[in-house]
């Protein structure tokens, strides 16, 4: 993924600190922190969209983007290899760093390189992601989220733009066509499966009446709350209406016949990257991408294997405790779940019960945070519901950190939709994960760090990140937060299993060449998941391979550095001293995460 993926609503302070960079630059070569804003400042000013998304050049002098969308096109990709050569030549050329500014240079290494490393196949495309069209994650998918969210309509001007830019999905769909055949040319098609959904995705999209297309109606209702008068939002609904109809609907419904006449032929049911052209080689670099350590698959496979096994017997022996004995554990998480005493009562009262008990296990932990963390992070939590709008496709929670001014605070986010709710026995553990300690006390205080590039304080790496939360989970249970709920430590090693069972499909369908259905009932006969559940989750691990490994090995390699420490340390050991170490640099590849340990127990030792 390019840089310009990953920076989304909080890099606004690069701008200016890249501004000094060039400044300083015009008088020599730059110091490498100045380097890096520069480089990030320059990511972020080839897309239009990720401008926007960001939104703090819109509508002023600066803005000559918001009529435009990002380019897909294969001198966009020449364009990002080369800047990617560059750039790492250039911070190759730093020598003599110390502290933050040798931990930069070995973190900007680690991302340039995995990422160019990601796009050394002559079938990778510039369209984000594996394949240019997938049901979750490609442009027919964000695109219209992005103009109805991210796109501001305050004024006559942001109008105009927006119907320029729907006028310019018809062009963009074009080059996304292009690379769908270029990808078909180089023997690269989806799973037949993934085909399929991506079709029902097109073709839902321009099933109604443009007049019912969000892109118009959600259009019309922004342009009477900016104060548009009358005449010029019925000028603007009307040309945003002929451009949804003979640029957006020609553009997906073209788009969806190219995929049912070139592609769906071409396209076989087997799901993994192994059968892809050097297919082995790619999913070594996705699986070093996204857990940033050397690990072969295989070896991925075993630990997932055992980590199932150990998960499973202590699961197992919590619930015969609780008065379960019969049946799989996976069949008896599942009746659990069905419980009506695991569930609070529909309607408003059990809703805002539930954001209570939420809010209550999160002071709770925080209180005894002290004793485990030498620094807390400043920036308050809020804990709100997901807005009733997007509960039907939103997570069971998840969590946004604080603005980096300060204006908001961290938000864990809670989905009470009936559908989605979580059973009570899961809860404690998504606010251990999501919240306290876990994605806010990591997120939170990589803002605080001084003297670092930008990057620093926002890019997780999503091994670091993920690994962090998984065992922020762990961490409370040490804490004493299950000490009288067993339940909640059920919770909590349902969470670990599941991230477990990751480890193995992923690997099962890239490496071992399982078929999807082997991995369906893998982790459906595993987790006690519903299969439509499971379904969801084996389909995005097929289009995003590498990534769920991610976050069951982070957390195995924490557990392992502070082991390791505790082993080198004896009694000098200090937990809190050893969270300061973790989190007090920011996001960083699980190797370099390492050697800042390893410097940190040499420096205790003396």
């Amino acid at each position: 993924m390019k840089l310009k993926r990953v920076l989304l609503g909080t890099v606004g302070g690069v701008v200016g600190l890249a501004a000094v960079a060039v400044a300083w630059g015009l008088w020599g070569p730059l110091p490498i922190h100045p380097t890096v804003e520069r480089q990030t400042l320059a990511q972020i000013m080839d897309s239009p969209e990720l401008l926007t998304q960001l939104g703090f050049v819109d509508g002023t002098l600066l803005d000559f983007h918001s009529g435009k969308l990002d380019r897909i096109s294969p001198d966009d990709l020449a364009r990002t290899r080369r800047d990617l050569t560059a750039y790492i030549k250039e911070i190759e050329g730093f020598t003599g760093l110390t502290g933050q500014k040798a931990v930069s240079q070995q973190v900007m290494l680690e991302f340039y390189r995995t990422q160019l490393d990601l796009l050394d196949f002559p079938w990778v495309t510039a369209a984000a992601g594996l394949y240019p069209v997938d049901q979750l994650f490609s442009v027919p998918v964000r695109l219209p989220q992005f103009l109805t969210n991210a796109h501001v309509v305050k004024d006559v001007k942001s109008a105009e733009r927006y119907v320029s830019r729907l006028q310019a999905v018809r062009p963009k769909f074009t080059q996304l066509a292009d690379a769908v055949r270029e990808q078909a040319r180089a023997g690269v098609v989806p799973p037949d499966f993934v085909v399929d959904k991506a079709l029902v995705v097109l073709d839902g999209f321009t099933a109604g009446p443009v007049a019912e297309n969000p892109l118009v109606a959600t259009f019309a209702a922004r342009l009477e709350k900016a104060g548009v008068g009358d005449a010029d939002r019925q000028r603007l609904l009307a040309a945003a209406t002929a451009a949804v109809e003979q640029d957006v609907y020609p553009a997906y419904r073209d788009l969806a016949a190219l995929l049912r006449q070139e592609i769906r032929p071409k396209a076989t049911a087997d799901a993994g990257v192994w059968r892809l052209p050097d297919g082995e080689r790619f999913y070594r670099a996705a699986l070093r991408a996204n857990t940033t350590v050397d690990i072969d698959p295989e070896t991925i496979h075993q630990i997932g294997l055992s980590e199932v096994a150990r998960i499973t017997g202590e699961m197992d022996a919590l619930l015969q405790g609780l008065g379960h004995p019969d049946g799989t554990v996976a069949e008896r998480v599942a009746q659990l779940e069905q419980d009506p005493a695991q569930h609070y009562p529909p309607g408003p009262e059990g809703r805002a019960q539930e954001l209570a008990d939420l809010k209550r296990m999160s002071d709770t932990i925080l209180a005894k945070s002290g004793d485990w963390f030498r620094t807390l992070p400043p920036q308050p939590l809020d804990i709100q519901a997901v807005p009733d709008y997007a509960e039907a496709t939103a997570p069971g929670g998840y969590y946004n950190p604080p603005a980096l001014d300060g204006s908001r605070p961290g938000i864990f986010y809670i989905n009470l939709g009936e559908k989605s709710r979580e059973a009570k026995f899961g809860l404690p553990t998504l606010v251990y994960h999501e919240a306290v300690p876990g994605h806010h006390f990591q997120l939170a205080l990589a803002q605080n760090i001084q003297d670092v590039p930008t990057f620093r304080k926002v890019y997780p790496f999503t091994a670091y990140a993920e690994g962090w939360a998984l065992y922020a989970e762990l961490l409370a249970k040490e804490m004493g937060m299950y000490e009288d709920d067993p339940h909640g430590d059920l919770g909590r090693l349902r969470a670990e299993l599941f991230r477990a069972v990751r480890l193995v499909v992923d690997t099962g369908l890239h490496a071992k060449r399982w078929t999807r259905e082997e991995a369906i009932t893998y982790m459906r006969d595993t987790t006690g998941m519903n299969e439509a559940a499971v379904t969801i989750e084996i389909d995005r691990y097929i289009v995003m391979p590498g990534q769920a490994c991610a976050y069951k090995l982070g957390q195995l390699k924490i557990l392992e550095l502070r082991e390791k420490a505790r082993a080198a340390l004896g009694d000098r050991f200090d937990i809190k001293g050893f969270h300061d170490v973790v989190l007090g640099s920011g996001g960083l590849p699980l190797t370099v995460l390492e050697g800042q340990v390893d410097a940190w127990v040499k420096q205790v030792r003396g």
